[in-house]
């Protein structure tokens, strides 16, 4: 357990316990060391008396993880971060509006505001598609990418062809893919 030492944050979670814990079952109680008479008497405390309750050092306030839990929390976490940071690749190469949509589940509106907040303006229309040998090369590529999710594919194919905005790549592998 993890002890608290600051008063303020003491002062809080005791106003908490006392608020939230006053309809609990008992047997709750009694595991977190509580008694439910003593529920009944915080929740009558002032708060200047909670307040000198909180400073006192003579009982241990602590915290207690659930281990397993904080690492899946640290976990989602990190995904999201991932996620954001490649949706602001994407954003910041070109990406169209229908692969943001389809690959991350943002809306038009939402893709045109994150191009704004970036500085990467986008010309309306199709960019033009580059000779036919570099398609072939980008569509050969596309293929031998072995990743899970057409959001990665597309991330390694943008990393093999960096010179060229996403929705050109999107645009390259759609019209191969047309013709098959």
């Amino acid at each position: 357990m993890l002890q608290l030492l600051d008063a303020q944050v003491r002062m809080v979670l005791l106003n908490h316990v006392a608020v939230r814990l006053a309809e609990t079952e008992p047997t709750t109680l009694h595991a977190a060391g509580i008694d439910p008479e003593q529920i009944v008497r915080l929740r009558q405390l002032s708060a200047l008396d909670l307040n000198r309750l909180a400073a006192m050092r003579d009982f241990a306030i602590g915290v207690a993880f659930d281990a397993s839990g904080l690492r899946a929390g640290l976990r989602a976490v990190a995904l999201a971060n991932e996620v954001r940071t490649m949706e602001a690749y994407f954003i910041r190469n070109g990406a169209s509006c229908k692969m943001m949509s389809e690959c991350f589940k943002i809306r038009y509106k939402a893709t045109l505001k994150r191009r704004r907040d970036c500085d990467a303006v986008r010309p309306s229309g199709r960019f033009p598609l580059p000779d036919y040998d570099t398609r072939e090369h980008i569509y050969r590529t596309w293929l031998a990418i072995k990743e899970a999710t057409p959001r990665m594919r597309y991330y390694r194919l943008h990393q093999a062809f960096p010179h060229l905005a996403i929705a050109v790549l999107e645009a390259v592998v759609c019209e191969f893919e047309a013709d098959q």
